[in-house]
């Protein structure tokens, strides 16, 4: 680290007594030299991480001073203290490496602030250094970015990027969201002589048109309303590495064209500022846009085009490579189940089958999505297809058409249910008639509730409602299987009274069971008028079932007692 020392260059006795005396009563190490050849001894014979120089020393020239700190000390930075307020002459310095210039008279809080600004940063940047140092040493942290892939064209990619990534050119990478874009970036950043020095992110869509120009560029304080300090934009912040900008297409037609200056001049301009600034970035763009439609519909500069296209990758998606999606499911299998402690070792051979035949028109990161889903929902040590959770999956189910293998749903006629499904969930689902029951109404078949299987959370249910999870209380909760013994009708009084929607046709319901003609069997075979009708039979059909008993009802149904109860009643006063 370096140590915070600072050199004064000044002829003036008084001012360079006035300006030791300030510095070390802040708590910084002074050395003061009166003429250039003793700064250039002092310099090189100790390390300083601040020069203020005047540039009116007699025997100093402050351009030669400036060349040879930039050779042999480049982590010096150096003030510029002048009399004369030139503009070319403060733009030739600080194109040279001056990191600020100052007219005199220069105030003590303003040197005191200055190097303390500096000496912040310098132990911000060592600290952030060696985190990622520490972090790079642990064990299983590679210190690659790794891009999954044995596909042809992707690996020529890599090839290209890997050999243009120590260049100081340009890279536009083109291809559909999700596909990679940002990696490939990082890739280019981690294999060029720039991997130690920033990787500046910045997202051109996200912020507002005059954000940006701050953003990008800085501003100094006073430039506009609320600006009240000088901000550093990400182009100074990624002084020496990358600067990456994501979404280029959506940057504002007049920012464009100052980018293209920046690009060329390699100087920024601070919004407000007077002084250009110097800077030494490698930009990465990417975009998911077509650029030449964007140049023919002048939404984009043609010259910057060019300036960024140096480089030019084309990321193809994931439909066109096919050959990557097992290696990419087994990559995001062992991510997830290690960061959220789940064991699961792989899919089905259906589930993958099932995975192969989608579009992806999320590409990558729509099946790392998927797959993340899927870890979370599996209930056995292989993703089954109804674990994945896709389109095509929910609209079989819906319409009754999907079956499960057996060796994801368990043992056959067996009704599983989630410990963690609560009333609210079911009520979503009894009034869509989605999932459980409701499919089993969409149906007409009451079978379909019985042979349905769903198991660990809420979420594993394929409704086209929410999936939401929920903790109910124990009352609430169905029991996990409807074969447990103690739930049989034997063991269950049926007290609770079962309002059947035609009980005013008939005195007794064994009546019109005996009766050919009883009114509820005519009722039962009349197709339903809506959903809400097809509910309504469900419910009844299954309390007949059970004898009258809510709870068994309840389980078999895929509801609480409380949710049944609440039916019931809305029923009773209907009539």
């Amino acid at each position: 680290m370096l140590e915070n020392r600072v050199l004064i260059i000044q002829e003036d006795f008084r001012e360079r007594v006035e300006m030791t005396e300030a510095l070390e009563q802040a708590g910084f190490k002074v050395d003061s030299v009166q003429s250039g050849s003793d700064a250039e001894n002092a310099v090189f014979r100790q390390k300083f991480f601040l020069v203020v120089a005047d540039i009116d020393t007699p025997e100093f020239s402050v351009l030669d001073f400036l060349n040879r700190i930039n050779v042999e000390a480049p982590e010096t930075k150096i003030m510029v203290v002048s009399l004369r307020p030139l503009v070319e002459e403060a733009v030739s310095l600080m194109k040279h490496g001056a990191f600020d210039f100052v007219v005199k008279p220069l105030s003590m809080e303003q040197l005191i602030l200055t190097a303390r600004h500096l000496m912040s940063k310098i132990v911000d940047s060592e600290k952030a250094a060696n985190n990622d140092a520490d972090t790079k040493s642990l064990p299983g942290r590679k210190n690659h970015i790794e891009i999954i892939t044995c596909d042809k064209s992707m690996l020529r990619l890599l090839n290209l990027a890997k050999r243009v990534a120590d260049s100081t050119a340009s890279v536009l990478i083109q291809g559909e969201s999700g596909t990679g874009k940002e990696l490939f970036a990082r890739f280019v950043h981690e294999n060029s002589k720039r991997k130690n020095m920033p990787f500046v992110a910045l997202n051109c869509a996200a912020l507002p048109e005059n954000l940006l120009e701050s953003e990008m560029f800085g501003h100094e304080k006073g430039a506009f309303t609320g600006a009240v300090a000088r901000k550093e934009g990400k182009f100074e912040i990624a002084h020496k590495g990358t600067l990456f900008l994501d979404e280029i297409t959506e940057m504002q037609y007049h920012l464009q064209a100052k980018l293209l200056r920046v690009i060329q001049e390699k100087v920024v301009d601070r919004l407000g500022g007077t002084q250009p600034v110097e800077v030494d970035v490698r930009i990465v763009a990417t975009t998911n846009r077509d650029v030449k439609e964007s140049i023919r519909q002048n939404q984009f500069r043609e010259d910057l085009y060019y300036r960024l296209n140096t480089i030019p990758l084309v990321i193809p998606p994931l439909r066109n490579r096919i050959g990557d999606l097992k290696l990419l499911c087994d990559y995001f299998i062992q991510k997830y189940t290690k960061i959220d402690a789940r064991d699961v070792k792989g899919m089905t051979p259906e589930a993958f089958d099932l995975l192969s035949r989608q579009k992806f028109s999320g590409n990558v990161r729509e099946l790392e999505n998927i797959i993340h889903r899927a870890v979370l929902l599996a209930q056995d040590e292989l993703i089954a297809p109804e674990d994945l959770m896709m389109e095509d999956f929910q609209t079989e189910f819906s319409e009754g058409t999907y079956k499960p293998s057996v060796a994801a749903s368990g043992e056959k006629n067996d009704v599983v249910f989630s410990d963690n499904l609560s009333s609210s969930s079911v009520e979503n689902t009894l009034n869509t008639g989605s999932a459980n029951a409701g499919n089993a109404l969409n149906t007409g078949n009451t079978a379909n509730a019985e042979n349905t299987t769903y198991g660990g959370s809420a979420d594993n249910s394929p409704s086209n409602v929410e999936n939401a999870s929920y903790s109910g209380s124990a009352d609430d909760s169905p029991s996990n299987t409807v074969n447990d013994p103690s739930l049989t009708p034997s063991t269950h009084s049926s007290s609770n009274p079962v309002i059947h929607p035609n009980d005013h046709l008939s005195s007794s319901s064994s009546e019109n069971k005996a009766n050919n003609d009883n009114p509820d069997d005519f009722y039962q075979k009349m197709p339903p008028s809506s959903l809400k009708e097809m509910e309504e039979r469900m419910i009844f059909n299954t309390l007949d079932k059970t004898q009258g008993n809510r709870t068994h009802a309840a389980q078999i149904l895929g509801i609480s007692v409380r949710t049944l109860r609440n039916k019931l009643n809305e029923y009773k006063e209907k009539q």
